[in-house]
C-alpha cells in the first residue's frame, strides 16, 4: 500500500462517522476510536524523527540535547545523540545554597525516568485502553474523554479531539510516581500522508522542593 493510500486509509477510521450527522457524533464508538489510537501508535514506530529535549531546573534552562530516535525490531525505543548544549552558572535550591554538578544530575536522571514512565500513556496499547475507557463529553468543536487508572492506580488522562474529525488534539496525564506528583502535556501534530504523532511533550514533576520540567520537541519525521 502506496502512502496516500495508507493515509487515507488511516484518516477514514480516525475520522469515525465524519460524514454522519452531528448527533451520531455526540455518542461516539470508544472501543473503534481506541483501536484506531493503537493502530496509529504501532503505524508510528516505523519513523525516525528528531527529537530536542530541553531540561529546565525551577524554570532556567539547564540542557538542551538533541537526538535521532527509532524504534527497534523488538520495539524498544532507541535515541542516538547528534548534538546537544549545557548552560554554565549557578543553580540555587529552594533553601538558597548552589546546587552541585551531582545534584543537578540526580535531578535530570529523576526526571527523566518520570518522562520514560508517563510515555507510556503513548504507547500502542495504553493509547487504546485510554480512549476505549474513557467517559466522553462533548465541547464546542471538542470532543473530551477522560480516564482513569489507564496505567497506574489513581492517574487519569484526558485526550481533547476534534469533534468533526476525530483527531487528537492534546493529551495530559497526571500521577504520583515514587511518591511525587507528575503531569505530561502533550500536543499533537499530523504528518503529511501519514500518521499524526505527539510533536511536544511536556513533563513537570519536582525534586527536593525544586521544580523540574522535560520539554521534548519532535520533528523531521521520515520512515
Amino acid at each position: 500500500m502506496n502512502r496516500p493510500t495508507l493515509f487515507f486509509a488511516v484518516a477514514a477510521t480516525a475520522m469515525i462517522g465524519m460524514s454522519t450527522p452531528a448527533s451520531a457524533q455526540s455518542t461516539p464508538n470508544l472501543q473503534a476510536m481506541g483501536a484506531e489510537m493503537r493502530r496509529n501508535q504501532e503505524t508510528l514506530r516505523t519513523y525516525t524523527w528528531q527529537s530536542r529535549v530541553i531540561f529546565l531546573v525551577d524554570g532556567v534552562q539547564r540542557r538542551s540535547d538533541v537526538y535521532r530516535v527509532a524504534y527497534d525490531e523488538n520495539g524498544s525505543l532507541q535515541r542516538t545523540q547528534t548534538g546537544g548544549e549545557t548552560a554554565k552558572g549557578k543553580v540555587r535550591g529552594p533553601d538558597g545554597k548552589k546546587l552541585s554538578k551531582k545534584q543537578l544530575e540526580a535531578g535530570r536522571a529523576f526526571v527523566l525516568d518520570a518522562k520514560n514512565q508517563l510515555d507510556a500513556y503513548l504507547s500502542p496499547v495504553f493509547a487504546e485502553r485510554a480512549v476505549a475507557t474513557a467517559k466522553a463529553t462533548v465541547d464546542g468543536n471538542d470532543l473530551r474523554l477522560e480516564s482513569h487508572d489507564v496505567v497506574r492506580p489513581g492517574d487519569t488522562v484526558e485526550i481533547i479531539l476534534s469533534n468533526a474529525t476525530r483527531l487528537p488534539k492534546t493529551l495530559k496525564a497526571t500521577a504520583t510516581i515514587d511518591g511525587s506528583p507528575m503531569t505530561l502535556d502533550v500536543t499533537f501534530g499530523v504528518l503529511d500522508f501519514g500518521p499524526y504523532h505527539p510533536a511536544k511533550s511536556v513533563t513537570t514533576t519536582s525534586w527536593n522542593g525544586i521544580p523540574l520540567t522535560i520539554t521534548t520537541e519532535n520533528s523531521d519525521y521520515s520512515e
